[in-house]
């Protein structure tokens, strides 16, 4: 990339390959210091994955309320950790709403990451041990969700210059998809920008999917104090992002991480920083909680068989399923899943998956959208009980 000082913080090594086990550790402790048998979480993924986790370990049971769009490696990480699953609407939106509406939970610990602070004191350690090995850095870039993962590094990183640990503050980039970015559109509302529509559209990055972020407004004061600012990357280029850092870094990233090395790509070309600034990119979790990338990836070698021919129906019935009830047009499959390829091939999967009763079609004018039947979602539920086996 042309960078004289890149860094990468890789929280992938952490005991279940996310920078939540941080957040699981410290609210496990704090529920049993209170004597809690039971804990509840609502989010997409990688909390819930640790707090079953470490609820497992101190033999707690633990229950999550998880939304229907979310890595499939991340629910079948909760089932092997014995958790119970609830499945609630499309996003994390929807699963913080039930959550808060329910009337019999008093005997549950709260571990949802959006609903308990003790979530930004877990995760500003990342703050510190960036300090450690990087002294004074000058950009942080973060993926950003609901914002609660940028929160917790400037309140870390305001600890440390209180404490005169550094002198100075590093300005923080927070990074979206274009497939879901209101922290971005919020950001730059005042400077004339149009808002998108913010219906959640098809995403391979399933972790920082939040339609209405909860620390949309305080994560904006924080990069605005910091004298940052906020991107969001084409979905193209995630997978891109994904590939460099496996080759060049040996590092297997999810594709919410990936986002951050797509904008120290785009920020470089317009020349943003400095020769000799230090830049750290925050790795959040292991791309092996979302297996459909894996294939992705493995898929730029000459794959033949009935291997790949299977690995290909199985994404356009994800991808089919991912779209709910507004359905999916065959040309925005093709391009999700195999741009440059013909499209005759995707069609041919579309009718044999048809055919299979695993999904139907609707007319819309002169173009034909495609929904999932239920049982397609029994195939790839089926898949998701397969994964927690493997």
């Amino acid at each position: 990339m042309g960078l004289k000082f890149l860094f990468f913080k890789d929280e992938t090594q952490n005991p279940t390959n996310s920078f939540k086990d941080r957040a699981a550790a410290l609210l496990v402790s704090h529920a049993r210091s209170w004597d809690y048998k039971k804990i509840i979480c609502a989010s997409n993924g990688n909390q819930g994955a640790s707090l079953a986790a470490y609820a497992s370990v101190e033999g707690m049971s633990c229950l999550n309320i998880i939304p229907r769009i979310i890595d499939v490696g991340k629910k079948a990480q909760m089932i092997a950790y014995n958790s119970e699953l609830e499945v609630i609407g499309e996003t994390v939106d929807d699963a913080i709403e039930e959550l808060l509406i329910r009337k019999n939970i008093t005997d549950f610990y709260q571990g949802s990451p959006d609903l308990n602070p003790l979530t930004l004191e877990a995760q500003k350690t990342i703050a510190y041990e960036i300090i450690k090995q990087v002294e004074e850095p000058n950009w942080i870039l973060i993926p950003m969700g609901s914002g609660e993962l940028l929160v917790s590094l400037w309140k870390g990183f305001h600890e440390l210059l209180e404490a005169n640990v550094i002198k100075r503050l590093p300005k923080l980039v927070g990074v979206q998809s274009e497939a879901s970015s209101p922290i971005v559109d919020e950001f730059f509302k005042d400077k004339g920008s149009i808002l998108k529509n913010q219906e959640i559209q098809n995403s391979i990055a399933l972790g920082v999917l939040v339609r209405n972020p909860i620390y949309k407004d305080l994560a904006i004061k924080c990069i605005r104090e910091s004298e940052g600012t906020v991107m969001s990357i084409l979905e193209e280029n995630i997978l891109n992002s994904i590939d460099k850092l496996v080759r060049y870094e040996g590092i297997f990233a999810e594709p919410a991480s990936a986002l951050t090395i797509a904008a120290v790509q785009s920020l470089q070309n317009k020349n943003v920083f400095d020769d000799n600034e230090k830049i750290v990119c925050l790795i959040t979790g292991s791309g092996l909680k979302a297996p459909y990338i894996l294939e992705a990836l493995s898929s730029q070698t000459k794959t033949t068989g009935k291997g790949s021919i299977i690995i290909t129906k199985l994404k356009i019935l994800s991808q089919i399923s991912l779209s709910g009830e507004k359905g999916i047009y065959g040309s925005k499959i093709h391009e999700i899943i195999s741009p440059g390829k013909k499209i005759s091939g995707i069609y041919q999967h579309l009718k044999d998956l048809e055919s299979k009763g695993l999904i139907m079609r609707k007319k819309e004018g002169k173009h034909i959208l495609y929904f999932i039947t239920e049982n397609g979602k029994k195939v790839l539920d089926a898949l998701d009980v397969l994964i927690t086996l493997l």
